[in-house]
């Protein structure tokens, strides 16, 4: 069973004519800041000279509420004016928030990759010769503050320190005693450079 449709304001009426319903769909489809009477009669006869709209013209538009209807109209196309923009609105921001993901996604993979690498060089052995110690537990501070701020962008502000786990501490505090042993053993074979050149210095003043 079809449902039937129901009838709006600026439809036809039941009493009215097929030609003032016509004459009235002119008159309602015009812009509202340039819809007058004349003007759709002009439109509707193809006069753009006319004078006045006829009698007939000016008994349908007060008999049937021409302007009533037609606000009515306007008033609906506005609505439906809303709800596509709030659609298309809506529709921005769902892929803002897609994009948004996406990109942190990537950016969570690449920092994995980084930290993976720097821990891979950290257990190479050209590590110590090539790379300073200050370096590396500055890439390792900076991932475990980023990871930190990701997963907790709503309540930790910007400018906020980091505090550290006891696990991450531990594991600067191998990385430093790994590193602490090869300066020590760097620092003698200069001063034993020192005394050489010294003692060339004393040798040479006494000739």
């Amino acid at each position: 069973m079809d449902i039937e449709k129901k009838k709006e304001l600026w439809d036809r009426l039941k009493n009215e004519p097929e030609r003032a319903y016509r004459a009235f769909e002119t008159y309602r489809n015009l812009p509202s800041a340039e819809r007058t009477l004349i003007e759709a009669y002009r439109e509707h006869v193809g006069n753009p000279h006319a004078a006045k709209p006829s009698d007939t013209w000016s008994r349908w538009s007060r008999q049937f509420a021409w302007r009533e209807r037609a606000a009515a109209y306007d008033a609906h196309i506005d609505r439906l004016r809303e709800k596509s923009m709030e659609k298309v609105i809506q529709q921005q921001a769902e892929e803002q928030a897609r994009q948004l993901e996406r990109m942190r996604g990537c950016f969570n993979e690449l920092m994995t990759i980084a930290y993976s690498e720097a821990i891979e060089y950290l257990e190479s052995e050209d590590f110590v010769q090539q790379m300073r110690p200050q370096d590396v537990i500055n890439i390792v501070k900076l991932h475990f503050e980023v990871t930190q701020k990701l997963g907790n962008t709503n309540t930790q502000s910007p400018d906020s320190v980091v505090d550290w786990s006891e696990d991450e501490q531990r594991e600067l505090d191998a990385i430093l005693e790994e590193i602490d042993p090869e300066e020590v053993q760097e620092e003698p074979e200069e001063e034993s450079n020192e005394d050489e050149e010294s003692v060339e210095d004393k040798e040479d003043g006494q000739d």
